[in-house]
């Protein structure tokens, strides 16, 4: 076996640290791809708000959201969802990509849900 100070174990260290590295920054998006996704709902009142970014599995809810309301974040790739339940009439969903809008529910169903969805490739 060298020993930690053999150019074989420098080397090994070397692109031990380097594949480490590069995993770490694919993870962010940097060779996979990055958006920056907008969530939101605009309406009177409040209604009870769900919503997941690509990544996040368990996804988050809020009870009783006055509205408008939005939420951003930086995201790789994946499904992207918001969904109001309780909404008013009125009530609008939109999500943005990059600024640019990808989905707009522009009415809740009978049972005063809308939802939107945007599947990033």
């Amino acid at each position: 076996m060298p020993s930690l100070t053999s150019p074989v174990a420098k080397l090994l260290l070397t692109a031990s640290a380097s594949a480490l590295s590069l995993t770490a920054v694919t993870g962010c998006g940097v060779f996979t791809g990055s958006w920056d996704v907008t969530l939101e709902v605009t309406g009177e009142g409040s209604g009870d708000v769900s919503y997941a970014f690509s990544g996040d599995s368990d996804g988050t809810s809020e009870s009783g959201v006055m509205l408008p309301w939005s939420m951003s974040q930086n995201v790789g790739y994946g499904f992207n969802d918001v969904a109001v339940t309780d909404a008013a009439p009125g009530t609008v969903c939109r999500i943005y990509v990059d600024g640019k809008l990808k989905d707009e529910q522009r009415e809740p169903d009978a049972e005063g849900t809308v939802g939107c969805f945007v599947n990033l490739q």
